[in-house]
């Protein structure tokens, strides 16, 4: 069994901790700082990096058909990362049909870019004003930080309700009221979360990440994994995992 210092390593290692990414490939970093709605992040790296036939695989013979192929690929991840950041799916597939049908009308590669530029910003800008209506109490601020830094452990609720200086019951009424869902959700949500990111960024067996996330037993988390992404941690591995970053 590994120490839990050992624990907190590895998991420092592949898990992102909401406003920062590590060990992501240039292209899921990008992603997640539309998600966080960095404009400026955002904004310098579109225009750093070239969106054209010649930084893009070829996907069709037609350079501006592949190009548009491309689009229709960053619109759907991007759906699904602003879904993820809390933004409504009828207002992320919104954005993504309006660029898509935009795009299939566009005749030159310059028309697809400019669009894809455009799509961009616009998921950025609305994902910072999503971040903007969330202001929670400083509780609750504590209490999250709290659990991204303990997800090695077996998390309770009296012991966090401790951390923050609040009681039990009072604490509970208050994360959900200002998170949504319940303080015990919402540590599942998190350590499921981990558990992707060691399935496709690290070797580590569903036995050992069950163990690294202090999991009751190897059945429990294939259970609650399960329960959270329609599938084993085993056919996760098999659809997702990537060497280097995210896998088109």
């Amino acid at each position: 069994m590994k120490s839990e210092k050992g624990k907190v390593e590895i998991l420092e290692k592949y898990i992102d901790r909401e406003n920062s990414v590590v060990e992501y490939s240039e292209e899921m970093n990008f992603y997640m700082l539309v998600k966080l709605g960095k404009k400026e992040e955002v904004s310098r790296i579109l225009k750093n990096n070239g969106f054209n036939e010649n930084t893009k695989k070829a996907l069709s013979d037609d350079p501006i058909q592949s190009l548009k192929y491309h689009l229709v690929v960053t619109a759907g991840v991007l759906a699904r990362y602003c879904i993820e950041g809390g933004m409504e799916h009828a207002r992320a597939y919104e954005i993504s049909d309006y660029y898509i049908r935009k795009a299939d009308k566009a005749l030159t590669g310059k028309e697809v870019a400019d669009l894809n530029s455009k799509m961009c910003m616009d998921y950025t800008v609305q994902m910072e004003k999503q971040h903007k209506q969330f202001v929670y109490s400083k509780q609750v601020v504590k209490s999250i930080d709290y659990i991204y830094s303990h997800l090695h452990c077996r998390i309770t609720i009296p012991e966090i309700a401790s951390y923050v200086k609040l009681n039990e019951n009072y604490f509970s009424k208050l994360f959900s009221k200002e998170v949504g869902i319940p303080v015990s959700r919402y540590i599942m949500k998190r350590k499921i979360e981990a558990a992707e990111n060691l399935l496709r960024y690290s070797e580590y067996s569903c036995s050992e990440i069950s163990e690294l996330l202090s999991f009751s037993s190897q059945s429990h988390f294939i259970s609650r994994f399960r329960n959270e992404c329609a599938m084993t941690p085993s056919d996760y591995r098999k659809a997702f995992y990537n060497h280097t970053g995210f896998n088109r």
